[in-house]
C-alpha cells in the first residue's frame, strides 16, 4: 500500500510542473507577445508579474497558516482554482487595470501551490522527522525542476499555432482540471501521517545536525540573515525566469540559442538535486547553503569573462541551473533546521514575503536596466547580488558554527 507521504510526492511531482511552468515560467515567452499585441510598456507588461510577486510575498504567511492548521490538499486544490482564474482573466484582459488585476490573483495562486506550501505539506505529513522531510523536499524538487525545461519548449511550441491568449486559456485549465482534482483526491487528508516515522522519530535525531535555534535573539538575527540570502539571491533568479532569452539575445544568441541554453537550466536543477539526494547527508543544511550560493556568481562570471557563444552559454545555464536547483532545497531544509518543525507553514510564508517583494522589483528593474544600461552591466548587477547571498549565508554559518 502506498505511503501518505509517498502519495503526496507523486501528485506534487505533477502539480508542481504544471504550477511552476503555468504561472511563473510561461510570461518569459508571453511578454514580448504581449507587448507587440497591445502596445505597453515593459513597466506595464512586467509590472503586472511583480504585482503578483508582490501579492505572492504578502499572501505567503496567510498560506502557511492554513496549511498549519488544515493541511495542504484545502489549501493547495483552492490555490489552483485561484490560478485558473487568474489565467482566464490575463487571457482576457484589453486593458491595464484587468491585466494588473489578473496578475494580482496569479500572485495569491502563487502563495498557495508553489514550493513553500508543497514543502510545508510535506513537513506535516512527516512529522516530526528532519532527514525525512528533507529527503522528501529533495525528492519533489526532481520533478519541479523539469517546470521550465517542458514549459518554455512547450509555450514556444504552441505559439507556432496559437497566440499567448489561447496559450494562457490552455493552461488555466490545467490548472483546473488537473492541479486541482489532483491535490483534492490526491492528497493525504490533514490527519494522515507517514506511518512508519511513529517509530523511527527517535532515530532521525542521529543525524549530525544541531538543534533549532530556541533563543529569541538569535533566532531573530538567523532568520534576518537566511531572508537576506534568500532575497539577494531572489532578485537575478527573479528577472532572468522572465528576461534570460531576452538577455543571451541582446548577447548575441538568435532566440532559438537562447531557449535552448534557458531550457538546460532545468536539467541542471535536477542534476543538482539529484547529486543532493546520494550525497547531500554529508553536508549539513548550512553546508548545503553554503555550496548553493557559491554556485551563483560562478555562473554570471562565466557570462563575463568568456566570449558569448552557444557553448559559454550552455556552461552558464548549468551551473546557473545548479545554484537554483540547491537553493531551492536549502530554502527548505536551513529554515527547517534552524527554527524547527513548530508552525514550518508559517516561518516558510515570512521568509518568503520579503525575497518576494525584491523578485517582485526585479522583472522590471532588470527590463529597465537592459534598456538603460544594457546587458553587461545587468550582469555585473547580478553578480554583486549573488555574492550578498553567498556573504550572508557565510556570515550565518559562522553564527551557526559559534552558537
Amino acid at each position: 500500500m502506498i505511503t501518505p507521504l509517498r502519495r503526496a510526492l507523486l501528485v506534487l511531482s505533477i502539480t508542481q510542473i504544471i504550477a511552476w511552468g503555468s504561472l511563473y515560467y510561461a510570461i518569459a515567452l508571453w511578454g514580448p507577445r504581449i507587448a507587440a499585441e497591445t502596445g505597453w510598456s515593459d513597466l506595464v507588461l512586467y509590472g503586472g508579474y511583480s504585482l503578483a510577486l508582490v501579492g505572492s510575498g504578502l499572501w505567503s504567511p496567510f498560506f502557511g497558516r492554513m496549511i498549519d492548521q488544515r493541511g495542504g490538499r484545502f489549501t493547495m486544490t483552492i490555490g489552483s482554482l485561484i490560478g485558473a482564474g487568474g489565467l482566464a482573466l490575463l487571457a482576457s484582459a484589453h486593458h491595464e487595470i484587468t491585466y494588473a488585476l489578473a496578475w494580482a490573483i496569479i500572485g495569491c495562486a502563487m502563495a498557495a501551490s508553489l514550493y513553500d506550501p508543497a514543502f510545508a505539506t510535506l513537513s506535516r505529513i512527516s512529522g516530526d522527522a528532519p532527514t525525512r522531510t528533507r529527503r522528501a523536499i529533495s525528492f519533489l524538487t526532481l520533478p519541479g525542476g523539469f517546470a521550465s525545461t517542458v514549459f518554455w519548449p512547450l509555450t514556444l511550441f504552441l505559439l507556432q499555432s496559437f497566440d499567448w491568449r489561447q496559450t494562457a486559456w490552455l493552461y488555466a485549465a490545467f490548472l483546473a482540471f488537473i492541479c486541482a482534482p489532483l491535490h483534492r483526491f490526491g492528497l493525504p487528508s490533514p490527519d494522515e501521517r507517514e506511518p512508519a516515522l511513529q517509530h523511527e522519530a527517535s532515530t532521525e535525531t542521529t543525524r549530525a545536525e544541531p538543534p533549532p535555534i530556541t533563543e529569541k535573539s538569535a533566532r531573530r538575527t538567523a532568520f534576518l540573515l537566511f531572508a537576506l540570502v534568500i532575497a539577494a539571491h531572489g532578485f537575478p533568479t527573479s528577472a532572468l525566469s522572465v528576461h534570460i532569452v531576452r538577455l543571451l539575445d541582446l548577447l548575441g544568441l538568435t532566440e532559438a540559442q537562447a531557449v535552448l541554453a534557458a531550457s538546460l537550466v532545468g536539467p541542471a536543477q535536477v542534476g543538482a538535486r539529484i547529486l543532493e539526494l546520494l550525497f547531500g547527508r554529508r553536508l549539513s543544511a548550512i553546508g548545503l547553503g553554503l555550496l548553493a550560493t557559491s554556485l551563483m556568481p560562478a555562473a554570471f562570471l562565466i557570462l563575463i569573462f568568456t566570449t558569448i557563444s552557444p557553448g559559454a552559454a550552455v556552461v552558464y545555464g548549468l551551473v546557473y541551473g545548479a545554484s537554483n536547483g540547491l537553493v531551492t532545497i536549502a530554502r527548505g531544509i536551513v529554515a527547517l533546521s534552524l527554527f524547527g518543525h513548530e508552525g514550518y507553514g508559517r516561518t516558510l510564508g515570512l521568509i518568503a514575503a520579503p525575497a518576494l517583494a525584491v523578485k517582485a522589483a526585479a522583472p522590471p528593474l532588470f527590463a529597465l536596466g537592459l534598456t538603460a544600461f544594457g546587458a553587461g552591466a545587468m550582469l555585473w548587477a547580478c553578480l554583486a547580488l549573488s555574492l550578498l547571498a553567498f556573504a550572508a549565508m557565510a556570515l550565518l554559518a559562522v553564527k551557526r558554527a559559534r552558537a
